[in-house]
């Protein structure tokens, strides 16, 4: 029996990093679950428009929450993985020569792995 005060997490995000809040969203519950030392991540993967998470380019305005930056900041102060599908980062432009630090381009490989040995996959 899984014990729920000690939880492994996938986290999908499909949402791109503006125009939505999705990823948003994701960042929030990840930062959240992470208070709880107990809890821990095991792969965030960024999948479909969520893979405009990882372009290092992106530049919001001055008074705009920047989203990439923020989550540089969290797989640093935690060490997590930040894992973007390499087909459909291709397929929108996002590749090693823009990707964000602390972003890996992966295969659906990855997810499949981590989804089978994690005990919760969130999808956003």
């Amino acid at each position: 029996m899984v014990d729920p005060s000690n939880l492994t997490y996938t986290l999908v995000i499909m949402g791109p990093a503006y125009g939505t809040q999705s990823a948003y969203c994701a960042l929030q519950f990840a930062q959240t679950l992470l208070i709880d030392s107990q809890h821990t991540i095991k792969n965030i993967f960024f999948y479909a428009d969520g893979v405009y998470n990882g372009n290092r380019f992106t530049d919001p305005a001055n008074d705009e929450f920047d989203l990439v930056s923020a989550w540089q900041k969290l797989a640093e102060q935690h060490s997590l993985k930040l894992t973007v599908c390499v087909a459909a980062a291709q397929r929108r432009g996002v590749n090693h020569n823009n990707l964000a630090n602390y972003f890996e381009l992966t295969g659906l490989g990855e997810l499949s792995e981590s989804i089978a040995t994690t005990d919760r996959v969130i999808q956003f």
